[in-house]
C-alpha cells in the first residue's frame, strides 16, 4: 500500500486543481467490482457475524493514543506512537496525516475537518455527508493508484457528531491489495473524515480501537488564521487556499513536474486577471491594493453623482432612475453609496485588503515571491484592516458591497453571484468553529 504523503500530496494536487478552475464532480464510489475482492478475505456480513460471536476484551486491543488536530475541533484514536502531521488547507479546513513508520509498513490515516462552507477541493456546500464522503475519498484517492470497492458498514455515532456513516472494502494498488476504511462524521456546521488503507492486519487492528470524537472547542488562533480568514470567502469559491496548498506540496516533497505545472498555472492566472508578469508588478499591485485600489474610486464615482451629499438613500436611488443611467451603473453607485454610509472612507477597502492575499498566494506559487514575504505583505494588509473596520461582520460587509460594485450585481438578486457569496459569508459567520471565530481584536505579529 502507498504510504500516507502520497494521499496527502494527491489532495493537496485536488485541492489546488480546483483552485485553478478544474471542477470535478463525485465519482461513483464504486470503483472496483467486489468480485475482486482479495482471496480469503471476509465479507462485511461475516466480519460483523464474528465479532458479534466472540467479544475482544480490553487487554487484547492494541495501545491506542489520542491526536488532536491542529485547530483543537477534533481528535482521532489510533495506534500509540504515530507521528502527527498537520496541514490547514483553508481557513476553517485542516488535515491530520498519522504515520505509524516502520512499525506498520504501509499503513495509511489521513484525517479531516472542515467547516461545511470550506470542504477542501469542493467549490459551494455540500448537500449531505454522502456526498461529502464520496468528494474526500475520491480526491485522496486521486492520483495514487489505490482503487478501493467500497461497501456501507456499521458506524457508531461519534460524540459530539449528529451523524457518522462508514464505507469498508478491498483496496487495490497494482499486484498488492489491502483492506480500506472510511469513517464520516458531521456536526452542525462541520465535516469530518478518516481515511485508514493498509495491509489485512493492520486495518482489522485499527478499526477496533479507532475513534473520531468533535471536540467543539478551538485551538489556539493566531495571526496566520487571521489572514487566512480575510479571504475566506474566494478560497471557498475557489475550493481551497492556494498558498497554503502549494506549500503543504512543497513540504510533502511534490517532484518538480508537478510543482512547475501549478506554478505555470498561477502565473498564467496573474497575468490574464492582474496584468502581473513578474515581482515587480506583483508587490507594485499588492501595494496598491493595500492603499486603496477600488475604494477610491467608488468614492470618486459616488462623489461625481453626488452621492456623498445625499444623506437619504431613497432619494439618492430616485435620482440615478431620473438620469436613465444604465442598470449595472446604478448597482455599482448603490453598492458604494451603502458602503460610504457604513464605514466612510473606509467604504469598500475590504474588497481590496481581502485579494492581497489571493495576489500574493499565486505570486508564490508562480516563484514571484518567498512564502515569507507573501506573508509579510499579508500582515501588513491585515493591519490596515483592523485599522478601518471593528469586526469580522463591518469587515465582511465591506467586502460584499466592494464585489457587488466591481461585478456590478446587486446583492439584493437571490440569482446574483453577489448573493451567492454574501449567502457563503452567512454561513461562515454562522459557524461556532468556522474562519471568522478568529478573535478581530488579536494582536496581529509574525509568526512565520
Amino acid at each position: 500500500m502507498k504510504k500516507c504523503k502520497v494521499l496527502l500530496l494527491a489532495a493537496a494536487m485536488g485541492v489546488l486543481m480546483t483552485a485553478c478552475g478544474d471542477t470535478k464532480e463525485p465519482e461513483d464510489r464504486d470503483s472496483v467490482s467486489m468480485e475482486d475482492r482479495t482471496p480469503g478475505s471476509t465479507s462485511e456480513e461475516e466480519t460483523r457475524e464474528s465479532s458479534q460471536e466472540e467479544s475482544i476484551e480490553p487487554e487484547d486491543l492494541p495501545a491506542s493514543a489520542e491526536y488532536v488536530s491542529v485547530d483543537g475541533v477534533y481528535k482521532v484514536v489510533l495506534f500509540e506512537g504515530m507521528t502527527q502531521e498537520d496541514m490547514q488547507l483553508q481557513a476553517g479546513s485542516t488535515m491530520m496525516n498519522l504515520d505509524a513508520g516502520t512499525a506498520r509498513t504501509g499503513f495509511t490515516a489521513v484525517s479531516l475537518g472542515s467547516s461545511k462552507a470550506a470542504v477542501p477541493g469542493y467549490t459551494g456546500s455540500m448537500d449531505s455527508l454522502e456526498d461529502y464522503a464520496d468528494h474526500i475519498t475520491n480526491m485522496l484517492l486521486d492520483g495514487t493508484g489505490l482503487t478501493v470497492s467500497w461497501e456501507e458498514t456499521d458506524a457508531p455515532l461519534a460524540a459530539g457528531a449528529v451523524n457518522s456513516i462508514a464505507r469498508a472494502g478491498v483496496a487495490k494498488s497494482g499486484m498488492s491489495r489491502g483492506q480500506a476504511y472510511g469513517y464520516y462524521a458531521e456536526s452542525e456546521d462541520c465535516y469530518f473524515s478518516l481515511i485508514i488503507i493498509g495491509n489485512d492486519d493492520d486495518v482489522e487492528e485499527a478499526r477496533q480501537i479507532a475513534v473520531l470524537e468533535v471536540l467543539g472547542g478551538l485551538g489556539e488562533r493566531g495571526t496566520g488564521d487571521f489572514i487566512n480568514g480575510m479571504t475566506a470567502v474566494l478560497d471557498s469559491v475557489n475550493g481551497a487556499n492556494l498558498r497554503e496548498t502549494y506549500k503543504t506540496m512543497v513540504d510533502l516533497g511534490a517532484d518538480e513536474s508537478q510543482l512547475e505545472m501549478l506554478a505555470s498555472q498561477a502565473r498564467q492566472s496573474l497575468s490574464d486577471s492582474w496584468g502581473i508578469e513578474n515581482t515587480e508588478d506583483l508587490l507594485k499591485m499588492a501595494d496598491e491594493l493595500i492603499r486603496g485600489l477600488h475604494n477610491p474610486d467608488a468614492l470618486a464615482l459616488l462623489n461625481e453623482y453626488n452621492g456623498t451629499g445625499e444623506t437619504d438613500r431613497d432619494a439618492f436611488e430616485a435620482g440615478l432612475k431620473e438620469q436613465n443611467l444604465e442598470e449595472e451603473t446604478c448597482i455599482s453607485l448603490l453598492a458604494a453609496y451603502d458602503a460610504w454610509s457604513a464605514y466612510g472612507d473606509g467604504a469598500i477597502a475590504a474588497w481590496d485588503l481581502s485579494r492581497v492575499g489571493t495576489i500574493m498566494g499565486f505570486g508564490y506559487a508562480g516563484g514571484y515571491c518567498t512564502y515569507e514575504e507573501a506573508m509579510d505583505k499579508m500582515l501588513e494588509a491585515a493591519l490596515k484592516a483592523q485599522e478601518l473596520f471593528d469586526s469580522w461582520e463591518d469587515f465582511n460587509k465591506s467586502y460584499l458591497y466592494g464585489y457587488s460594485y466591481w461585478a456590478e450585481e446587486s446583492l439584493e438578486d437571490a440569482g446574483s453571484s453577489a448573493a451567492e457569496r454574501a449567502q457563503l459569508v452567512s454561513s461562515m459567520e454562522s459557524q461556532a468553529g468556522g474562519p471568522f471565530a478568529t478573535n478581530w481584536n488579536m494582536e496581529l505579529k509574525k509568526e512565520w
